[in-house]
């Protein structure tokens, strides 16, 4: 059996044995532990490496794209079960552990970032979004909050630093004495002409 075909009686078997453990509807307490017992079953075969080799190599041998997948009959049933792993109430806990993970957490950082950085971008040329965001920022409270993190000390020893850093960068202090040179020259023009009256 070739593994496209493997990969296509996998969801068939998991339905199979699905309808086996829960066919005896009408014993009372056992019918859920069956139902457990399969489901654990079917979760582990899942897991399991040939499983995912098998998923796995099948994807590939359909072009190789995950997302070419999504509009097939299997990537319909893959939809369903991450939308079952999200709505999950254990769900925010998996994802807590699975960022912990270094390699992990960069990739999907790496996902999302490009798609934020657009959305940021789309969001910026939106009238609406601009509008709510200057109401936002004439809120009395935003206001509040933001002199109050301006008057804070840690802001001001932020400011110091980077005003330090700003200082020994050279380019930035031939600017400053460009700036003022011109400043001492406008200063002493007036100066000479009303002398000279």
């Amino acid at each position: 059996m070739s593994l496209h075909k493997l990969y296509r009686t996998i969801p068939i078997a998991c339905v199979i044995l699905l309808l086996t453990a829960c066919g005896g509807g009408g014993q009372t307490g056992g019918g859920m532990q069956n139902y457990k017992d399969a489901k654990s079953m079917v979760l582990d075969i899942l897991e399991s490496e040939e499983a995912k080799k098998a998923i796995q190599k099948a994807s590939e041998e359909q072009g190789g794209s995950a997302i070419k997948m999504l509009g097939t009959p299997e990537g319909k049933q893959i939809q369903i079960a991450v939308k079952d792993v999200l709505t999950d109430p254990s769900y925010p806990k998996h994802l807590e552990k699975m960022m912990t993970d270094p390699k992990f957490a960069g990739e999907f950082a790496k996902a999302v970032s490009k798609d934020n950085k657009q959305l940021h971008k789309d969001l910026m040329k939106d009238p609406e979004y601009q509008t709510m965001l200057i109401e936002v920022m004439k809120n009395p409270e935003f206001e509040k909050i933001l002199l109050d993190t301006l008057k804070g000390k840690e802001y001001r020893k932020q400011a110091m630093m980077i005003f330090q850093e700003s200082l020994e960068n050279p380019l930035f202090k031939t600017e400053l004495m460009d700036l003022m040179k011109k400043v001492m020259e406008e200063e002493t023009k007036p100066k000479k002409k009303e002398e000279g009256k």
